[in-house]
């Protein structure tokens, strides 16, 4: 049967408000609007900032995706009659109920760390009669009381895939995520496990996702310290600020680098930090020049220039030619084959 998207989200969701604030919008209060978002393929959200305010927030923390993430997920996961998924990130248990459709005679588990909104979906997933377990808890930890799992998938993006998923996966099982490092918004990552408890895979297209609550970056773009180092530079390497490819691809060699700009043009001061080691980078663009300065003891616009060099001299490759291995030491991408690894750029610390 059809499952209905209208028939999984809560009564109250988030619409964009006046001054950059999102509001909630009550089915009591305005349903035919509320009913046109519910019906309608667009992401619609149903948390914001945790669900720290009743009345505004800024940031969503939940939301049902849009339909065509969806699809393209389902597809990507290719679930089968009698297979045992896991999701991670409930949300309003309408992705479960369409895994649920698929597996069938399969068990659906599916873990949300927020108890509100777990409590919402087990309630939605009874009254539409999808036979599918909730858990309320932190899924980078995977559910092990029902492993294993022929596939998991996460509707929230992961800044790495955490190792208890794939040991939770059997041999041959897969694994679908939204990958999101600090240097981009995310694309989406099919792998596939093996029986020596490593998973290889590659990269399915742009997928913006809001984070696992463990996951979300730390903002640091702090500018004003003294004693920062002043150079000049010929290149002005704009297209990781702007361009997914050339940003994904330049972030895997530049792990938990963040980026940021002032300005929309090619004006644009460009910036980039690094939480861990509090370093900090900015360009700023001149005629003939452009002024770089940096702090901390890292010496970050250098490393980022040496990502982008290698960028184009290996042909400027979008996220399709990148892939990664699993193994219980961490995570490693590769150009093409895994013979190629793509190992982090730092130099020299100051």
């Amino acid at each position: 049967m059809a499952v209905r998207r209208a028939a999984f989200v809560p009564d109250t969701i988030w619409v964009d408000g006046p001054d950059g604030w999102m509001v909630p919008l009550r089915r009591d209060d305005d349903p035919e609007t509320w009913s046109a978002l519910a019906e309608s393929s667009d992401p619609v959200a149903i948390q914001v900032d945790d669900g720290e305010r009743p009345d505004k927030g800024i940031l969503p923390t939940s939301s049902n995706t849009a339909a065509w993430l969806v699809d393209r997920m389902l597809t990507l996961l290719n679930v089968r009659e009698g297979m045992d998924v896991l999701e991670i990130g409930t949300g309003t248990g309408y992705n479960a109920a369409l895994l649920a459709e698929r597996t069938r005679t399969g068990r659906v588990t599916t873990i949300e760390i927020d108890p509100t909104i777990a409590g919402h979906a087990r309630q939605a997933l009874r009254r539409n009669n999808y036979p599918v377990t909730v858990i309320i808890g932190d899924g980078i930890l995977g559910y092990p009381e029902r492993a294993p799992y022929d596939r998991i998938i996460a509707t929230a993006a992961a800044a790495t895939i955490p190792y208890a998923w794939v040991e939770q996966t059997r041999p041959a099982g897969r694994i679908l995520l939204p990958l999101a490092a600090t240097f981009h918004h995310g694309a989406l990552l099919a792998v596939t496990v093996h029986g020596d408890g490593t998973a290889h895979g590659r990269f399915h297209g742009e997928a913006p996702f809001i984070r696992l609550r463990n996951h979300r970056p730390t903002r640091f773009h702090r500018q004003t310290a003294d004693g920062a180092r002043v150079t000049t530079t010929q290149l002005y390497p704009r297209q990781p600020f702007t361009d997914f490819d050339a940003g994904f691809a330049i972030g895997t060699r530049l792990p938990d680098c963040i980026t940021g700009q002032r300005g929309d043009d090619d004006t644009a001061t460009l910036l980039l930090s690094h939480p861990a080691s509090r370093s900090w980078a900015s360009l700023t663009p001149g005629t003939t020049a452009h002024e770089v300065r940096q702090y901390g003891p890292r010496r970050l616009w250098d490393d980022l220039e040496t990502a982008y060099r290698w960028w184009t001299d290996a042909g400027r490759p979008d996220h399709t030619r990148i892939g990664i291995t699993v193994t219980p030491e961490g995570q490693t991408f590769w150009l093409d084959t895994p013979e190629h690894p793509l190992p982090a750029i730092q130099g020299p610390a100051v």
